[in-house]
């Protein structure tokens, strides 16, 4: 690959994650669903304590089961996108996420909402229609806990 092609598959794939967070925090799970391969993988195990799922449609219901009932705020710079071929990329992204859930709605017993810190590691895949999210990892290095 040339550094033309390495730099349109860059910018193919923060596009791609921008849409993730856009589509994250307004709600919109037929554009979430649309990012991810039918055979993703989502790690977010430090988070529930679960192993990694397997699946878009797995992974969706994850996702609607943390936020539906929170208003939300994922903001994601520097990312490290890497191409390990012409249809296959991995990157890491920093992170910053706030989640403020509806009274009485927060799957943490005590807590009203979280700003957590931390990074997505990830891996892509390039298909028919574009670039999508193969494997995504979320890892946290902090989480501020705001009590109700």
């Amino acid at each position: 690959m040339d550094a033309l092609q390495i730099l349109l598959a860059q910018t193919e794939i923060s596009r791609l994650k921008a849409r993730y967070c856009r589509f994250l925090d307004s709600k919109d799970w037929e554009g979430l669903t649309s990012l991810f391969m039918e055979d993703a993988i989502l790690d977010v195990e430090q988070d529930t304590g679960n192993p990694p799922l397997h699946g878009r449609a797995a992974i969706i219901e994850q996702i609607r089961i943390a936020v539906a009932d929170a208003a939300s705020s994922h903001q994601v710079h520097t990312p490290e996108i890497t191409l390990l071929t012409e249809d296959a990329a991995e990157g890491v992204w920093a992170m910053q996420d706030r989640v403020v859930w509806q009274p009485g709605k927060s799957p943490i017993p005590g807590i009203a909402s979280i700003t957590g810190y931390g990074q997505y590691h990830e891996s892509y895949r390039k298909s028919d229609d574009g670039w999508k999210f193969a494997s995504l990892k979320l890892t946290r290095f902090h989480v501020d806990m705001h009590p109700d």
